[in-house]
């Protein structure tokens, strides 16, 4: 399954900084100017913008700097450090390594665009910051398109609204759930290529996925050996391998620091390879595939205003940072998706807690799992929060909760946009006693998924050990535990007499055994009382699962500039490019994509491959 890095050894060059001349040739400067951008002074610097409280300060770049305030005009955070745009760089006089195509992160779509172009013939390299080809989608249980259309769906009748496929009507009921700010000829495009592009991700050698329906499940999930939290790792090997036998070139722990613009199109990137800069040329283009921004405070406060004190750094993969986003932005890419984001229901904020804000855990394991329970929820206050995940039994098999925005919305809105969950020792005893498995369900459901490099090749059926889990959660800071109410008040910074009040009030409750306190009351089995030493306490925030505003394109993937104007030969699947889910809409992960989170990645990896293809030939 892993590769080493890439044999190639380039010749490094030192590429001069692109000059004011190549850079404005062509169209960037036409979009420059055509966006209003701010008015050079003499010396040839733009004049500074005052934006509030804020002043946007040059960098010396003029044509990054006027790219720059005009996004400023729009989104006041865009200058702040980490969300500023990326300038490209200049064409090397010599490149270290070519290719056809390259693909800047090959995750679940990028291992899609780049097998497909790869058995195409073309020579494909594919750049990845990470260790490991596949990203998020080794993390997820199923691949989707609910839509329909393909071959294995249509065999079954399967489509929404109904059946046969009609892109007319799923539109106007998808665009009914996302605010009426839907691209349609974006969305058209998507649907018409979904079966297709379905069709030839399941033909695939080794792939074996089960369709039922809306869904396709790993064979290995489906008949039970293998945890459906890590139902696409398979899929992802295979895809992986076709890429590989189809000869393409996959460099792992390589970051793509700059893309390259010759003042006409992008002809290539810039990487970091054993901590120098090389140049990988794409005759035909460049791909983006490199995920969302989910881990970029200052992205998200730019371009995702209403997630940036609700939500917490604990949904998406810690190396969603954006920078293919913001090499987007610096070539003068307009954006789309303004303030859209999909989200789980909550999360343990580490950040808050004292830890390191990237515990990537699974939504229905171990700390995860334990504070998502009904067990006192407050605001810090003292005031008890509402717990709707009513459609679900206490514990069941948490798939129940998964896109649950109403717990999400409910908590984020809290004093402080935070909530804290308590409960006592007896919490493991409380959870088995209450985990009601449906009849295809199994303790498989329950595996303790710690270490990534056990949970890739993890098989079989094994029983989670909740101490065990939560004792590593407290080790890390995200779970405090404390002897005394008053103790674990200091821990979660909250006043001591606020919380014991909080604690003897629910247990009064849990002792009538009738929750006459909230509008929508805990079932009579919902109700622990905290008593028993020693006590467990988390702070919990809305937890982001995916960044749905990216850069902007055609039907076709292309990337396009805000005059409408498209930049030559860069493209983008829907984890970096946006508007898929509209504008300024976040909800629960079904009703924000098309697909659900693989099926939007791979599918729209192979919608840009093949554009790209097409475009280039």
């Amino acid at each position: 399954m892993k590769r080493e890095d890439s044999k190639h050894s380039p010749t490094h060059n030192s590429a001069s900084s692109f000059s004011r001349r190549d850079f404005l040739r062509g169209g960037l400067a036409a979009s420059a100017l055509a966006m209003g951008a701010a008015t050079l002074t003499g010396c040839g610097k733009p004049q500074a913008i005052a934006n509030g409280a804020e002043t946007l300060a040059a960098t010396g770049n003029e044509e990054l700097d006027a790219i720059t305030a005009r996004l400023v005009e729009r989104v006041p955070g865009a200058d702040l450090p980490d969300a500023r745009p990326i300038a490209p760089v200049e064409p090397p006089a010599q490149w270290d390594d070519e290719a056809d195509v390259v693909i800047v992160g090959v995750g679940g779509g990028g291992i899609v665009a780049t097998a497909f172009l790869a058995t195409q013939g073309l020579k494909v390299i594919g750049i990845e910051k990470e260790g490991m080809v596949g990203g998020a989608s080794r993390h997820a249980c199923t691949f989707a398109n609910v839509y329909g259309g393909s071959l294995d769906q249509n065999e079954l009748e399967f489509a929404v609204p109904t059946f046969p496929p009609d892109v007319k009507a799923f539109m106007r009921l998808y665009e009914q759930d996302n605010s009426y700010s839907i691209d349609e000829p974006y969305l058209k495009n998507m649907l018409e290529l979904s079966g297709e592009a379905c069709d030839w991700i399941m033909g695939q050698k080794d792939m074996n996925m089960v369709c039922l329906g809306p869904i396709w499940h790993d064979i290995d999930v489906h008949e039970g050996r293998q945890n459906v939290v890590l139902g696409m790792n398979n899929p992802t090997n295979a895809m992986e391998a076709v890429a590989l036998d189809a000869g393409a070139d996959i460099r792992l722990n390589t970051p793509c620091t700059a893309l390259v613009y010759d003042g006409e199109r992008v002809v290539g990137v810039e990487i970091e390879e054993d901590g120098k800069k090389s140049y990988v040329k794409g005759e035909r283009g460049v791909i983006l595939c490199a995920g969302g921004f989910g881990m970029n405070r200052d992205l998200i406060k730019a371009y995702l205003p209403s997630a940036y004190e609700g939500t917490v750094q604990g949904g998406p993969m810690a190396y969603h940072t954006g920078e293919a986003f913001r090499m987007g932005l610096g070539l003068g890419a307009d954006f789309a998706g303004f303030d859209s984001w999909s989200c789980w229901e909550a999360a343990i904020d580490e950040e808050t807690a004292g830890g390191d804000g990237q515990f990537w855990h699974y939504f229905w394991h171990g700390e995860r799992q334990l504070f998502h329970n009904p067990w006192l929820i407050i605001d810090k206050r003292g005031r008890r929060q509402p717990y709707f995940a009513q459609t679900q039994e206490l514990f069941a098999n948490p798939g129940g909760q998964m896109g649950d925005l109403s717990n999400c919305a409910a908590w984020m809105s809290a004093v402080g946009h935070r909530v804290y969950s308590i409960c006592d020792s007896d919490f493991a005893t409380n959870i088995f006693e209450k985990n009601v498995l449906l009849p295809t369900q199994s303790d498989r459901n329950r595996i303790p998924l710690t270490d990534p490099d056990v949970l890739i090749d993890t098989k079989g059926l094994v029983t989670a050990d909740w101490l065990a889990e939560v004792d590593e959660a407290v080790a890390r800071g995200a779970v405090k535990k404390a002897d005394t109410i008053e103790e674990l008040a200091d821990m979660l910074l909250l006043d001591r007499d606020v919380l014991k009040s909080a604690v003897d009030e629910y247990n009064e409750v849990c002792e009538k055994g009738v929750d006459d306190q909230l509008s929508t009351p805990y079932d009579p089995s919902w109700l622990h009382a905290i008593k028993n030493p020693p006590f467990y306490g988390a702070i919990l925030g809305g937890q982001m699962a995916k960044t749905m505003c990216g850069l902007r394109t055609d039907e076709r993937l292309q990337v396009m500039r805000e005059d409408g104007s498209l930049i030559g030969g860069l493209f983008a699947n829907a984890t970096t490019a946006g508007g898929l889910s509209g504008e300024a809409n976040y909800g629960c992960f079904w009703n924000s994509t098309v697909f659900g989170g693989v099926g939007t990645s791979w599918i729209t990896g192979y919608v840009a491959a093949k554009s790209l293809l097409e475009s280039a030939s």
